[in-house]
């Protein structure tokens, strides 16, 4: 299905400073919600408070959702958001990785943060917050996407971790979260892109004390409608409020728990939605993530 099915009537921002200035208060506003989320990502916390906390702070500060708010804890890498009525808590030790997205006309921000809950962790975290501060200074025009890649491993190693080789940042369009080019989280000798003036990308390194490899679970929480002239009647309100981007399940109102997931798993298979199963470290390590989104810039890059 092409892009420009799901933009139809929808109206473009048209000078560059209005597009930036769109980018930037989507970041304000997501750094906001993420502060609220790490306020309350502690011991005995119903995810789905944390998750809920979050899209609720994005909605009040007058953004939209850009995708579910995840809070992968441990050795969940990436893609946890509530399902409706979950009862899971953080456990007395974690690392809870909350990973939020918010957007202004279109114009998307994902940021992540990693919060240890106890002292033992704080070195994963750390890791992964200097890998990200390293790669940050290499973004610039022309530079090969590579380069990030090899900053991105050698900080993660330096700290006797892993990085997560099969997850990777990604560049975003206007209702698009992933767009053409990745960003790698390791040495990808392979990956010859470069990043162009104008580009947006989401980086975020993953590290690991594992193997350095998710694999997916058979649950999905989120899932994103990718057929929209045969989106049924249960999903036209999440087709026109969120578009092409990635929706939880708990959003689906009007409908039991178990038929929604039941419903939305035979979508996919009849090709109408993609899901998002839940990643989980290979070897059951513990996982740490820091993410942020940049606009390249003539010299350089401008964070979010």
């Amino acid at each position: 299905m092409k892009k420009e099915d799901f933009l139809e009537g929808i109206p473009l921002v048209k000078n560059e400073e209005d597009v930036i200035e769109a980018y930037r208060a989507a970041g304000r506003i997501l750094e906001k919600a993420l502060n609220e989320g790490k306020r309350l990502a502690k011991p005995d916390v119903l995810i789905i408070e944390l998750c809920e906390a979050v899209e609720e702070k994005i909605l009040s500060e007058g953004g939209e959702l850009a995708f579910p708010c995840n809070v992968s804890v441990n050795d969940v890498a990436a893609h946890y958001t509530s399902p409706p009525g979950d009862e899971t808590r953080i456990p007395r030790e974690a690392i809870v990785k909350i990973d939020a997205g918010a957007h202004v006309d279109g114009y998307i921000v994902d940021k992540a943060i990693s919060v240890s809950t106890s002292a033992k962790w704080r070195r994963l975290v750390h890791a992964t917050e200097e890998a990200l501060k390293k790669a940050l200074k290499e973004v610039k025009p022309n530079v090969p996407v590579k380069v990030l890649g090899k900053t991105i491993e050698k900080v993660i190693r330096s700290f006797g971790f892993n990085p997560v080789v099969n997850l990777s940042g990604h560049q975003i369009e206007r209702y698009t979260l992933h767009a053409g080019k990745s960003i790698p989280n390791f040495n990808a000798r392979h990956a010859l892109s470069r990043i162009r003036r104008g580009e947006v990308y989401a980086i975020e390194p993953f590290a690991t004390n594992g193997v350095g490899l998710v694999m997916a679970t058979g649950k999905a929480y989120i899932y994103r409608i990718v057929n929209p002239k045969e989106v049924p009647p249960l999903l036209r309100d999440i087709l026109e409020r969120y578009n092409s981007l990635p929706f939880a399940v708990r959003w689906v109102r009007d409908i039991r728990r178990k038929r929604a997931i039941q419903v939305l798993r035979y979508l996919t298979k009849k090709g109408v939605l993609a899901a998002y199963p839940i990643l989980v470290e290979k070897s059951r390590g513990w996982v740490a993530q820091s993410e942020t989104t940049v606009l390249v810039t003539e010299n350089a890059c401008e964070v979010f």
